[in-house]
């Protein structure tokens, strides 16, 4: 394995605007105006009342928000930062999975860098599908108002198509984060809900492409308490170790490449970096300072690219505890 732990260095401001008056306006432009979507209605798939579930049977709870609704930075200076969740797997029921050798390496660094942020770690070993599933259930119903957000870290085999494995067997990345949607856990509403996934997404590999590098060159707000609607899955960060279908590399002795890139570059920038800065950089060193090593040639000089899914509306900032 390649030297992963050479990172460019960057930095970022805490410095930010609110949302432009011309996008406002636009916005309200557009709510005012009779809407459709894009969804098929297949007869037999589909019912009609399926609709009438969410649009006319249903309430709308109101939830106050820790933040104002055109706030640039989510608010992270709450009583506590939060809990941290380690669902580690290596080793599983099935003779069909090896051992994931050097898991625990990972579990080891988790712990130290994300305690350093002021989470409270958490970790599990090896649970079956039920256990996990209960667990998040009661993670969600448990009160999280004095907390900044919600970190959950899976550590695994998976598939494609979002599988990922249990110790009994596969199950949906679904499960892990529908019970966290504002309408099941009001108190994470317009907080961060931050997902890693560590984990393989289908059997292909990255042979990568040789490439050169090129030279360097030289408000107020009057309505503020009127209640308003956010998306129930807003606020959700997926963070992956490789994109879908393909492999994702790990060192029996050193961990695996994502976890041990990502933590090194936490430890090094959360001062001053918000979190999605602090992704790409980590995607970055993955991407350009990570290779495999193995003794089958079709396996070996292989790459990795890591990957995110976003529904993030504001910048994360780890600021210091007082």
């Amino acid at each position: 394995m390649d030297n992963f732990y050479a990172v460019d260095n960057q930095s970022s401001s805490n410095q930010g605007s609110s949302i432009s008056y011309l996008a406002r306006s636009q916005a309200t432009k557009m709510a005012k105006r009779k809407h459709s979507t894009d969804v098929i209605y297949m007869p037999g798939t589909y019912e009609e009342d399926d609709d009438k579930e969410y649009a006319i049977g249903k309430s709308p709870i109101i939830v106050k928000l820790p933040v104002s609704r055109d706030a640039i930075f989510y608010k992270m200076d709450h009583k506590m930062r939060g809990k941290c969740v380690i669902l580690n797997h290596d080793t599983f029921d099935s003779e069909m999975l090896q051992p994931r050798k050097g898991s625990m390496i990972d579990v080891e660094t988790i712990t130290e860098t994300f305690s350093n942020l002021g989470f409270t770690v958490m970790d599990y070993s090896n649970l079956p599908y039920e256990d996990i599933e209960t667990k998040m259930i009661e993670l969600s119903e448990d009160d999280h108002n004095d907390s900044d957000c919600i970190c959950i870290f899976i550590l695994t085999h998976g598939r494609t198509n979002g599988l990922i494995h249990a110790r009994d067997y596969a199950f949906s990345l679904v499960k892990l984060w529908a019970p966290f949607t504002t309408d099941k856990c009001a108190s994470l509403a317009g907080k961060p809900k931050l997902f890693f996934i560590q984990a393989c997404r289908g059997s292909k590999y990255d042979g990568g492409t040789m490439v050169y590098a090129s030279g360097n060159t030289s408000e107020t707000d009057s309505a503020a308490t009127v209640p308003y609607k956010i998306p129930t899955h807003a606020d959700f960060l997926f963070a992956y170790s490789t994109v879908e279908g393909f492999s994702s590399w790990r060192d029996a002795e050193y961990g695996t490449w994502y976890i041990q890139c990502l933590c090194k570059v936490i430890q090094e920038y959360w001062e001053t970096t918000d979190l999605l800065k602090m992704l790409t950089i980590t995607a970055r060193t993955v991407a350009n300072d990570c290779t495999s090593t193995h003794t089958n040639p079709a396996k070996n000089n292989q790459k990795q690219m890591p990957s995110l899914t976003s529904t993030l509306t504001r910048e994360v900032f780890f600021t210091k505890k007082k």
